[in-house]
């Protein structure tokens, strides 16, 4: 293990240590906010259900397409909202899983 380590501390990635897992019934830190990205809505398609997100990524721009389903979780200000609540230029945050079928949004929220 020490030298996959090193090979890829070496190689510019980050190594973190993991202890024991917890024990059942003890308690675990969560993370305060799922890992996702923000951007700008490019096209909402409430008929087919997705979503095409543009998320800058330096002077990249990575255009993202998801499909929403039943269980997303959409937001707006705070509240719960439909696809159709979305609209071209608004800025969201975006989680998503990515699936044999494609990308398949868990939350989307607005401000």
């Amino acid at each position: 293990m020490g030298r996959m380590v090193n090979a890829l501390v070496g190689a510019g990635l980050t190594v973190f240590a993991l202890g024991a897992t917890p024990a059942v019934g003890s308690a675990a830190t969560a993370p305060t906010q799922p890992i996702g990205l923000r951007g700008h809505v490019v096209a909402v398609t409430p008929s087919a259900a997705t979503i095409v997100v543009d998320v800058p990524e330096g002077s990249e721009v990575l255009r993202l397409g998801a499909t929403v389903t039943d269980q997303t979780r959409i937001r707006v200000n705070g509240k719960a909202a439909s696809l159709d609540d979305l609209k071209p230029g608004r800025r969201v945050w975006i989680a998503y899983d990515r699936t044999s079928a494609g990308d398949e949004a868990t939350s989307v929220i607005a401000g």
